[in-house]
C-alpha cells in the first residue's frame, strides 16, 4: 500500500474536503483546507486507491512537536489498515524531522481511534470535558493524548 501515499497539496483540497465531510459532522470547507495545505508548518498525507482520495492525516509542527490536526478515512474502505498506514507513515516522517512529540486529541467514544492510537504508543494526557457536540444527543470529553519521539526514529 505504500505505493498509494502522497502528500497532499493546496490543488487536493477540494478533494480532502469532500472526504472530511464523509468523515465528521462538522467537516472543514475546502477554503479553509486549502489555507491548512498551504501553510508550510503543516504536513497533510494521503493514501490513494484506484485514483481515489481513502484517507488522509494532517498535522503541524511548531518547535518540534506536531500536533495531529486530523485523520479521515473513506467509510466504505474503513478497518483496511488505512489509518493505521498513515498515522505510520506521519511517525515515521516526524521522526525523520526531528520532532520529539506527537499529541492529537480524539473523541471519547471512538473507541477504534483510541485503540489505533494507543497500539502505537500513544498515552492519555487528559481531557477537553464535553469538547465534541456536533450533531450530538449528548457531548463527548475530548481525549488528549501524545507519544514522545526519540530522535531519528
Amino acid at each position: 500500500m505504500t505505493d498509494g501515499l502522497i502528500v497532499l497539496r493546496p490543488d487536493d483540497a477540494g478533494r480532502t474536503a469532500m472526504l472530511h465531510l464523509r468523515c465528521f459532522p462538522d467537516p472543514w470547507s475546502a477554503a479553509s483546507l486549502r489555507g491548512l495545505l498551504k501553510d508550510p508548518s503543516i504536513l497533510t498525507l494521503g493514501i490513494e486507491r484506484e485514483g481515489q482520495l481513502a484517507g488522509f492525516i494532517m498535522g503541524q509542527t511548531i518547535v518540534g512537536e506536531t500536533d495531529i490536526l486530523t485523520v479521515c478515512t473513506n467509510p466504505e474502505l474503513r478497518r483496511q489498515g488505512i489509518a493505521r498506514h498513515l498515522l505510520e507513515a506521519m511517525i515515521k516522517r516526524c521522526g525523520e524531522r526531528g520532532v520529539s512529540r506527537l499529541t492529537l486529541d480524539v473523541a471519547e467514544d471512538n473507541t477504534a481511534a483510541r485503540a489505533l492510537y494507543a497500539a502505537h504508543g500513544f498515552t492519555e494526557d487528559g481531557r477537553r470535558p464535553r469538547y465534541y457536540s456536533t450533531k450530538r444527543d449528548v457531548p463527548v470529553d475530548g481525549i488528549l493524548m501524545s507519544k514522545s519521539l526519540e530522535l531519528g526514529v
